[in-house]
């Protein structure tokens, strides 16, 4: 009898066991597939799976999207704002780990089902012309019941009876997680894209200079270079065509941009086969080998292209003018048309943009003018800034503005021979008094970056009694302004402040957390600060400000990616030793660009030496 009821007390405990781990997979639903879980997180969910959380989310929006991205990870920087600026509609991004053209084919189909689709966007990439279809396999790669066909109830049977370490880690996800992506939830699940926000905003120079940071993400991993797939590839291709046809939706097919490391491995022969396997079947656009292909600064990795580098590809598609493209660019094939991968890779090598699409410019940074004070870090005689700019223009240099830099990367419009930008910092009366005459005599350019609290403060520290050096007001602001040569950015409204003459402490001096500061806290004090600068510049007739120099330089990446959501285009530090190379349709390229502050005691050989080696 003890041997019975030991054994019934054993087979009780794993039942209940069993009915805890099943009901906490329903509860705790790592995988967003029960619509009435309590802990619903979609961005968690669709990290581990996109096929079956992303169709599940859509269908619980019915008609809230009608159009659609379809593709592998290669279609994961197709940016639904982007196509809704050139189709209009509301697109959903439903790209997934894996090539499987063969779900896509079935995914297409489920998405018409559904109702009226005006586009299907469907993203190519080379791993879709090889199998990679065994390494997608797991819970992490079932597709939806409602695109499989699979009975709903055996579908789910799956994951109530999965692995309790799914639901335990998404617990510990959960006390982990943050206002910024994490590995455990980088998707974006209101667009069906990755969250970018911090890949978006690293500071890209020279490509060398990427390289030697970044260069283990392009060791591309061995693949089938002959291919296997190309005709399993086209015929799903010609599969979505016919049904999209039949739905009379839009189809746009586009083969991505490859990345130098990927296109390397793989014969003119086997890229030829892959080009006119799709000709025979649809028109596409043909992007795989551009100067793209060899400048890695437009990819994350060796099989993602950047969002910047997928816009290209959008506009180029929509021929929107307005953006800077590189030459040779994409080719439009119509069916029974193919492209020559040697000519592609031909025009690309010989492309003018390797060579003029990007630029590298210095910074020079001044503050206060002062005939009356011994020079400082912060302080010049008028007779030494003077000097210096008769010295630029004796050298052949040409100050620019910041709206000519942002109109470089953003439309391609060529900077002068020699480009040099001349800012000051803090918004002095002094600039307006001492630079600004001697700037206008020359025609230079220049920007002011005006500390938002203190703009027309002549004589004390906010409202304080205590003294300060006079910062300049709305006559001086419009006389300037006017002229067309000087332009006024931010130094922050209020995160300059000086501690000795603060009440509330810790002061923030610059734009770093303050100690102890959430998260959630900090961004919410750089949003208000950004939005009483705005307002602030409002107020004095000031354009709406969208290049910042952060206040002694400091920030974090957090603070770039709430200053990117606020509209700055452009950051400054104060890193004298970056060589600010800006390129051609990459906007991360304007992040975090360094400037020399100009001391006391510096030489004209110094001066020019600097400015030198960091000129075109």
């Amino acid at each position: 009898m003890r041997g019975k009821k030991w054994l019934l007390t054993v087979v009780c405990a794993l039942l209940l066991v069993g009915v805890v781990c099943v009901l906490g997979n329903w509860l705790i639903d790592p995988f967003g597939v029960f619509e009435a879980s309590p802990l619903q997180w979609d961005s968690y969910a669709q990290t581990l799976n996109p096929r079956g959380s992303k169709v599940r989310y859509i269908s619980e929006r019915p008609g809230e999207y009608d159009s659609f991205v379809v593709g592998s990870s290669s279609a994961a920087s197709y940016l639904p704002e982007t196509l809704e600026r050139y189709y209009g509609g509301s697109f959903y991004n439903m790209f997934h780990y894996g090539a499987d053209t063969d779900y896509d084919r079935e995914l297409v189909r489920y998405l018409l089902e559904q109702g009226e689709v005006k586009r299907i966007v469907l993203v190519l990439g080379l791993s879709d012309a090889y199998a990679l279809h065994s390494k997608t396999e797991g819970l992490t790669a079932v597709p939806d019941y409602r695109v499989s066909g699979e009975n709903e109830a055996a579908y789910k049977l799956r994951f109530l009876f999965a692995s309790p370490s799914f639901a335990m880690e998404k617990l510990s996800s959960l006390r982990k997680d943050t206002e910024m992506p994490q590995t455990f939830d980088v998707f974006l699940p209101e667009s069906g894209t990755y969250d970018k926000r911090l890949r978006d905003v690293e500071s890209i120079g020279s490509l060398q200079d990427y390289l030697t940071l970044h260069g283990e993400d392009y060791l591309s991993e061995t693949a089938d270079t002959t291919l296997p797939d190309i005709e399993r590839c086209a015929g799903n291709v010609a599969a979505i065509r016919e049904m999209c046809e039949e739905a009379g939706t839009e189809l746009t097919v586009i083969l991505t941009p490859f990345c130098r490391e990927q296109i390397e491995q793989y014969d003119n022969d086997a890229l030829n086969a892959f080009y006119q396997a799709l000709s025979d079947v649809t028109d596409y656009w043909n992007f795989s080998i551009t100067p793209l292909t060899y400048d890695e600064r437009f990819f994350y990795d060796v099989t993602h292209t950047r969002n910047a580098a997928a816009n290209l590809v959008l506009a180029r598609i929509a021929g929107d003018e307005s953006v800077g493209l590189p030459d040779a660019f994409g080719a439009y094939c119509r069916q029974g048309e193919s492209t020559d991968a040697a000519q592609l890779k031909k025009a690309a090598g010989e492309s003018a943009y390797l060579q003029n699409g990007s630029a590298t410019v210095p910074i020079l940074l001044y503050h206060h003018l002062d005939p009356d004070q011994p020079e400082s870090e912060t302080t010049l005689h008028p007779e030494t800034f003077e000097r210096q700019m008769r010295l630029l223009k004796e050298q052949g240099y040409t100050p620019i503005s910041f709206d000519e830099l942002i109109a470089f990367v953003e439309q391609g419009t060529p900077l002068p021979e020699k480009p040099v930008m001349i800012t000051f910092d803090d918004g002095y009366t002094s600039n307006a008094v001492y630079a600004y005459p001697v700037l206008r005599e020359l025609g230079f350019h220049a920007s002011i970056f005006a500390i938002g609290c203190s703009i027309g403060h002549d004589r004390y520290y906010k409202d304080t009694q205590y003294s300060l050096t006079p910062h300049f007001g709305q006559t001086e602001i419009t006389e300037m302004l006017d002229s067309g040569l000087i332009s006024i950015g931010s130094h922050t409204y209020d995160m300059h402040q000086w501690p000795p003459y603060e009440t509330v402490k810790p002061a923030r001096e610059n734009m770093l957390p303050l100690p102890g500061e959430s998260e959630t806290e900090y961004i919410d004090a750089v949003r208000a600060d950004a939005a009483r600068e705005a307002e602030t510049f409002a107020a004095f007739g000031i354009p709406a400000p969208d290049v910042i120099a952060f206040p002694e330089g400091a920030h974090t990446t957090l603070t770039d990616v709430v200053l990117r959501e606020c509209g700055y285009k452009v950051t400054l530090t104060t890193d004298e030793s970056r060589v600010n190379t800006v390129v051609v349709g990459l906007p991360q390229t304007l992040i975090d660009l360094g400037r020399m502050t100009v001391l006391p005691g510096m030489t004209d050989e110094q001066l020019l030496q600097y400015l030198n080696e960091r000129a075109n």
